[in-house]
């Protein structure tokens, strides 16, 4: 299988969904067209353009069928949190999370992909409000947190969004109760993680896996 679209198709995919979910839908949906051996020809194509489809291809291909999404650590590192603003798309996270959550969640509309911003949010039925960048101190204070989704954290270092080092500086540590990262691809990333940035895990005062 060679389909020059596919491409196209998998990152108009990413930026509505996010990369994890957008990877695990295309896995699952070529997996029941073609079976282990379509998603093994998809990898092969795009594996090293997108390095988290590359990654969850491996885990669809070593028998795994989900991500594994357990939004309750991420209810226990908010406990005590009035609002909480969310960097990055992913979006099968994320409905974990609004279903789990009471608080104020905000989402940042600002990334390195072409997002549909409006649209994204439509799914949340005005659940979560949208944050421009210059207004997320809008979410700081003793009772506010930032959250963002982690890609292959190993033990010191794991992959994020970019929007996440447009945010979080020294001096923004500290104005949030909580800054949490959440691991969401769940095993490495075999090539180089094009689309994301490095961050030390030593930033964040909880890291969830």
């Amino acid at each position: 299988m060679s389909d020059p679209t596919l491409g196209h198709s998998f990152l108009a995919a990413a930026g509505e969904l996010g990369m994890c979910s957008a990877a695990w839908l295309f896995a699952r949906t070529l997996g029941d067209d073609g079976g282990p051996a379509m998603v093994a020809e998809a990898r092969d194509q795009l594996g090293r353009d997108f390095p988290v489809f590359d990654a969850v291809c491996a885990r669809y291909l070593a028998g795994e069928r989900e991500p594994r999404v357990d939004p309750t650590p991420v209810r226990a590192a908010l406990a005590g949190v009035d609002r909480v603003l969310v960097i990055g798309v992913e979006t099968t996270f994320l409905d974990a999370a609004v279903a789990a959550l009471d608080c104020e969640i905000g989402l940042l509309t600002y990334g390195e992909l072409e997002v549909d911003w409006p649209r994204v949010l439509a799914n949340y039925g005005g659940r979560v409000a949208p944050c421009e960048l210059p207004a997320f101190q809008r979410y700081a204070g003793s009772r506010g947190a930032l959250l963002t989704f982690l890609y292959g954290a190993q033990a010191a270092v794991a992959h994020v969004d970019p929007a996440w080092l447009r945010v979080v500086a020294g001096d923004v540590r500290t104005q949030f109760r909580e800054l949490i990262g959440w691991e969401v691809l769940g095993g490495e990333m075999y090539v180089y993680p094009r689309w994301l940035v490095q961050a030390p895990l030593v930033d964040f005062s909880w890291v969830i896996r």
